[in-house]
């Protein structure tokens, strides 16, 4: 009696230790799929955000190291959506060398988008249709391009939760970065934008990083590291010019966006010295009437 009921306390003791494990599990999928949801949400509450806001103020960082030269782009940004109006200053830093750019986009006109450019002191002036003129400066877009990240980017795990704002990874799928890295012209200052699909062709996954507001699901800022994406993009157009033997590493491409006052960005003055701008256009215009009047 006394061995059979050994067998039966060691039993019940085994019995025990599986119901508390199996109970330790399934707690543990619950509140996991309750951070989830969580998670799926607070992503939903932020591409509303984006959205909504008809106007906000970012800034655009791209660093890259290609072969031998290292290139660092700072950009900052003041967006209007109605009537359009954008502000764009640029410093370029490649090989120890520094140069400024600045470009406004302003809809004054029924004919389309007056573009001015500053460059290293020197304006100029175009005018463009909104379609040309967004399609120009989409890189520069940052509203567009998190929203972008935000609908197809997987796997949401956070990270940190401090100082009010949530730290969140993702990854883009290898069969959506085309459409977050092409159609945010990513590649811009690489040189290749505009790339047709068939470049992409190998790409891996893109991890990304996120920061919210905690308690408005507001966009704070977000990074992706395309390093991988560039050097599978170059590949693919070097063995397409059959140049693979040329090779060309990418060591570095990383942007990093940040963006602010959605919604409370004031309207944006254009400088006067840019009204007194260079209009190629109008200059080439006006030659060739003159030239055909005077045939």
């Amino acid at each position: 009696m006394k061995k059979g009921f050994g067998w039966v306390a060691i039993c019940l003791v085994v019995w025990t230790a599986f119901c508390l494990a199996g109970c330790g599990t399934t707690e543990a999928v619950e509140t996991e799929d309750v951070q989830n949801a969580d998670v799926a949400a607070l992503i939903e509450e932020a591409r509303q955000n984006l959205e909504e806001a008809e106007n906000y103020t970012g800034a655009l960082n791209v660093v890259s190291r290609m072969e031998d030269s290292e290139d660092n782009t700072e950009v900052s940004i003041a967006f209007c959506q109605e009537p359009l109006q954008m502000k764009v200053e640029s410093v370029n830093t490649f090989d120890g060398q520094t140069n400024t750019t600045q470009t406004y986009l302003d809809d004054d006109t029924d004919e389309g988008i007056n573009m001015y450019m500053n460059y290293n002191g020197q304006w100029t002036e175009m005018m463009l249709t909104e379609e040309a003129a967004m399609e120009s400066m989409q890189i520069y877009d940052v509203r567009e391009n998190m929203n972008l990240l935000l609908q197809y980017a997987t796997n949401w795990m956070e990270i940190t939760n401090e100082g009010r704002q949530i730290t969140l990874s993702a990854v883009v799928p290898a069969e959506h970065v085309y459409d977050v890295v092409e159609g945010g012209k990513l590649l811009y200052q690489a040189g290749m934008s505009g790339m047709a699909e068939t470049y992409y062709a190998g790409v891996s996954d893109v991890p990304v990083t996120v920061v919210l507001k905690e308690a408005t699901g507001e966009p704070v800022s977000c990074s992706m590291d395309l390093a991988k994406t560039l050097q599978t993009v170059t590949d693919n157009v070097l063995r397409e010019l059959q140049a693979e033997g040329e090779g060309f590493s990418v060591q570095e491409y990383r942007i990093t966006m940040d963006i602010s006052q959605l919604g409370s960005t004031q309207p944006i003055e254009i400088p006067t010295e840019a009204h007194k701008a260079i209009n190629y256009e109008l200059e080439i215009s006006d030659m060739q009437q003159t030239q055909n009047a005077d045939a």
